[in-house]
This record gives C-alpha cells, sequence and structure tokens, in this order.
C-alpha cells in the first residue's frame, strides 16, 4: 500500500513537471513573438546605428580589431557581423541579442530551479523579463543582453563545478570561454566576473575546510580542494585569454596611430611592418590611447559617497520602483548575511553557492564604485536583474512556505503557488505594456526614418546628409554610404528644424550644419519642402 501511494506521488511529481515545462515553453513563445515585434519595430538609436555602421558591417575581422572609440562592443559586433551576412539589417544588428533575450530566460529558469520549486522558478522569470532596464536592452543592438548570457552561462557551470561530485573539463572549458567573452563583449563586464569569482572560490574554500576537517585530510587533498585550483587555474586563464584578444585591438589602432605620427620613428611605415618588426611598441601605444580615453571618467573623492547613493537609488529605479527596490535589495542583504552565516556553522551547504553569488553581485557594485570613484552608464549594470530577480524569487519562496505552513491541504497549497503566479503575471504585463516600455528608442532617429519614407530614394542620384544621425540610418535602411555633406547640387536634403532657427546657438554634436552654414537661397530657388514632422523638413529637388 505504501509503495503504491509513494508512485503514485512520484507520477504526480513528473506529472506536475510537465506542466511546469509545458507552460513555461508557452511564456518563451510569447516573448519570442514580443521580442521579434520590437527587434523590427523599433528604430535603432544612436548608438546602435553607430556599432552597425562603423564595425558590424564591415564585417568579423574588422569589428575584431577596431575600436576607434570606446564605444565598441567588440564581442557583440564580431559575432553580429557573421549573421549580417543574411542580407537583414535589422537582424544584423540586433539578431544576436534576440537570441541571447531567449536564452537568458531558460538558462535563469534553469538556475531558479534548481534552488525554488513548483512555480517560483515562472516567477523568478516573469519579475526579470518585466524589468524596464532588462526590456530595454533585450533586443538593442548592443553587447549588454549578450553579457548577461555570458554571466548565466558561466553562473551554471560554477554551479556544476561547485555542487556536482564530478565535473567534465568541457565545463571547466565553458566557463572559461564565457568569461572571455563576456569581457570580450563589455569590459564593464568586469562588475560581474569578479564577484562571480570571488563566490564560487568561497564556496569551494568552505566546503574545502569543512572536508579537511571531516576526513582529516590536507585541504588541496580534499575534492573541494582540488575543484578550488581548477576554478582559479580557469578564472585565471579567462583573465589572459582576455587580455590577449585586447592585445591584437591595441596592436591594430597602435600600428594605426605610430605611422600617423610625424615625429615618431615609424612614421609613413606599413601597418604589417610596424606589427612585425615593433609589436609592443604598438601594443603600448594602442593601450595608450585606450586609457587615454576612457568611456567613464573617474569623478572628484569628495562627496562622493552621496553621489554614489543618489546613483544607486536611480538605478533601482530603472529595474522597478525605486524605493520599493531598495527595500528589497536591504531586506535581501541582510537576509544573505544570515542564511551564509547559518550555513556555515551547521555545515549545510545547499543554498550556499545561491546564496553567496547573490550577495557578491550585490555588494561589490558599491564597493568597487567606491573605490573606483565612478558611476558608469546604468545600461552596465543591466545584468542586475538577475540578481534581483533571483532574490524575489528566494523571498517568494520563503512566503510562500510561510503560507503552507498554515495549509495541509494539497489544493490549497497550489492554489496559493497559482495566485501568486498568476499575480506575477498581472504585474509583468502591467509593466511590459505601460510605463514608456514599447516607446521608441530614439524619437529623433524615428523621425528622420519617417521622414525618409516620404521619398523613393533610389530615383534621386545626389542626397545629402546634415546630421551623422541621418548618415547612419541611410545606410542601415537603405545600404546607402552617403557621406556628402554639400547642400548645392543635392537632390534630397533633410534639416533639423533647429537649424531654420537662426537664433538657435546650442552646440549639437551630430549636426553637420547649422543656420549659418545653409546656403537659403539656393534651397528658396532649387528646393522643395515636400515632408514636415516634428523636428524635421525634408526637401527634394524641383524638377
Amino acid at each position: 500500500m505504501k509503495l503504491t501511494e509513494k508512485k503514485k506521488h512520484i507520477l504526480g511529481e513528473q506529472e506536475q513537471e510537465r506542466w511546469e515545462g509545458a507552460v513555461f515553453l508557452i511564456l518563451v513563445a510569447l516573448m519570442a513573438v514580443y521580442y521579434g515585434y520590437r527587434l523590427f519595430a523599433l528604430t535603432p538609436w544612436y548608438d546602435e546605428l553607430y556599432t552597425y555602421y562603423w564595425f558590424i558591417s564591415k564585417g568579423p575581422v574588422y569589428a575584431a580589431i577596431h575600436w576607434p572609440l570606446p564605444n565598441n562592443h567588440v564581442g557583440y559586433s564580431v559575432l553580429s557581423a557573421f549573421l549580417d551576412y543574411l542580407g537583414n539589417a535589422y537582424i544584423g544588428l540586433r539578431g544576436i541579442s534576440y537570441l541571447c533575450a531567449l536564452l537568458n530566460m531558460c538558462l535563469l529558469y534553469k538556475i531558479a530551479r534548481r534552488y525554488t520549486k513548483g512555480w517560483i522558478p515562472h516567477i523568478t522569470v516573469l519579475l526579470y523579463i518585466s524589468m524596464n532596464l532588462v526590456n530595454q536592452l533585450a533586443v538593442q543592438g548592443r553587447g549588454y543582453t549578450l553579457g548577461i548570457t555570458c554571466y548565466l552561462t558561466a553562473w551554471l557551470c560554477m554551479i556544476w563545478i561547485c555542487e556536482e561530485k564530478r565535473t567534465a573539463k568541457k565545463i571547466y572549458f565553458i566557463y572559461t570561454a564565457s568569461l572571455i567573452l563576456g569581457l570580450y563583449t563589455v569590459s564593464s563586464n568586469v562588475y560581474w566576473v569578479v564577484p562571480l569569482c570571488m563566490a564560487g572560490g568561497l564556496f569551494l574554500l568552505v566546503k574545502g575546510i569543512q572536508e579537511q576537517r571531516s576526513e582529516n585530510c590536507f585541504f588541496l587533498k580534499a575534492e573541494s580542494g582540488k575543484k578550488l585550483l581548477k576554478l582559479v587555474a580557469a578564472s585565471v586563464t579567462a583573465a589572459v585569454g582576455t587580455i590577449l584578444l585586447y592585445a591584437t585591438i591595441w596592436l591594430a589602432i597602435g600600428s594605426n596611430l605610430l605611422t600617423k605620427e610625424e615625429a615618431g620613428a615609424y612614421y609613413g611605415m606599413e601597418h604589417i611592418k610596424i606589427i612585425l618588426n615593433a609589436p609592443f611598441a604598438a601594443i603600448g601605444r594602442g593601450m595608450k590611447y585606450m586609457l587615454d580615453t576612457p568611456y567613464i571618467q573617474s569623478e572628484e573623492r569628495a562627496g562622493f559617497a552621496g553621489r554614489l547613493w543618489e546613483f544607486l537609488v536611480t538605478l533601482s529605479g530603472h529595474y522597478f520602483q525605486s524605493l520599493v527596490v531598495m527595500i528589497l535589495w536591504g531586506i535581501g542583504i541582510f537576509l544573505l548575511i544570515y542564511k551564509i552565516v547559518s550555513q556555515i556553522r551547521k555545515m549545510e551547504n545547499e543554498h550556499l553557492l545561491l546564496d553567496l553569488t547573490l550577495f557578491m553581485g550585490i555588494i561589490m557594485v558599491p564597493v568597487c564604485l567606491l573605490i573606483q570613484c565612478k558611476r558608469p552608464y546604468y545600461r552596465v549594470f543591466t545584468y542586475g536583474g538577475v540578481l534581483l530577480a533571483l532574490l524575489l524569487g528566494v523571498l517568494v519562496q520563503m512566503v510562500f512556505k510561510g503560507l503552507c505552513a498554515r495549509v495541509r491541504d494539497n489544493r490549497q497549497r497550489k492554489g496559493i503557488a497559482i495566485l501568486m503566479l498568476v499575480l506575477a503575471m498581472i504585474f509583468g504585463v502591467k509593466c511590459i505594456g505601460f510605463s514608456g516600455y514599447n516607446e521608441q528608442y530614439g524619437a529623433n532617429e524615428h523621425a528622420i526614418a519617417e521622414a525618409l519614407l516620404q521619398t523613393d530614394l533610389s530615383k534621386w542620384n545626389n542626397i545629402c546628409v546634415t546630421d551623422c544621425n541621418q548618415e547612419y540610418l541611410l545606410y542601415f535602411l537603405y545600404g546607402i554610404r552617403c557621406e556628402n555633406r554639400e547642400i548645392e547640387g543635392a537632390d534630397v536634403v533633410l534639416l533639423d528644424k533647429r537649424m531654420t532657427d537662426p537664433d538657435f546657438r546650442e552646440m549639437v554634436w551630430e549636426f553637420y550644419h547649422y543656420y549659418d552654414t545653409i546656403p537659403w537661397e539656393y534651397m528658396e530657388q532649387n528646393m522643395l519642402p515636400v515632408y514636415e514632422n516634428d523636428q524635421y523638413i525634408l526637401y527634394t529637388k524641383k524638377v
């Protein structure tokens, strides 16, 4: 009788798992449609267009060795350049992000399912995809979503390394490759690489000490001690591999700069000759160039703590409502400290790796920023959505256990779980549907694209671009590389309305023309305004 009841229980669990898996697949399919819509419907903004124009469209080899400005997400550009061969600019620019956005849901679900049960992993994923910052960057043609894929992949590999008895060599290889690609894609991913490696190292250190005491053996002979050495070796290998990849960029940039320096010993020399004869000089020059043009400038240390607090509050608002998120961070930190200390004392390691990874990931951000005295762009911390979602998942599970402890009926427990899932779905749909979640990335770029649609560009031979956004959009939308900035003699001219205002004196770095540089007499005689929106006026040649 007992065996029959046990068998029924196992079959019931299997049926439940099938339902949970089916629901998750439906969620992924729905998000595939949603992300697919955003991929094609939203006009690329400046950073995307710059990346596509200067790197992706020029092929993977060019993208791998060029970084004239610290705005290129090298690893992302290289992978996207392969997709660009398919012939569709939108897929070339955003295809990698689209695939990674869907893969991130699966990876996060897999991690959440390891530590939480029932519908909690679904709630974790729903909360993650509902975050404003995550949603906004999900399919953008930048490297942030790919960076999160690397983060989750490395995290999953670390779980297998630390918590499984046997770990295949390929897991260490994937772990190393994920770290390298993450740093090669966005160098600022060091903000999650360091805490992740530290969390894994601390876990194996604690577990190794426990094994040493219980088995009365030397630390490095304990299984966890051996794994710690392998993990450190894999992390060091990742650091070396990243440096070598960036060295190729430094080599290419440095040789280019050295051949242009008139007072230098390598002036006028061919790039290949410099690379062969003076590789270290080229690498040093390229490295110096990058360090001299940082993307994020350091700030004055006086009063930085107050500015950093404001930064963290604003950053929290890019996930959900600032006050709520800050309270959750605070509760989470104290809860994680309590759980970590408690597990170490009791020698219980079931959730220790998760708790250490969450704690290090959360606490190391303000610590690093205080040391660096920098406030990076908020989008650098898109990966924080993973930490917040998993933290919320842990909190939801604690609440669920607390409620279920008072309920004996399994049906009532399932009802509570389903109710929590429905509430998360309503919350997610509300977040994605409102509060600017479906607005265009850049109103300016969208206005340009709208204006260009009002004429048949194929019948005009001479197009003039009056700002860089037009130049990049022309190539992205129509495959036209146009560097002509001369209005006189042009067949098509698109003017920002601010250019038509004689009193507008503000410096706009995107502009190639201002009111004083526009030949108005020529325009009146030869050009005809054919379309106007809130930001632009389109002129075509009088026929």
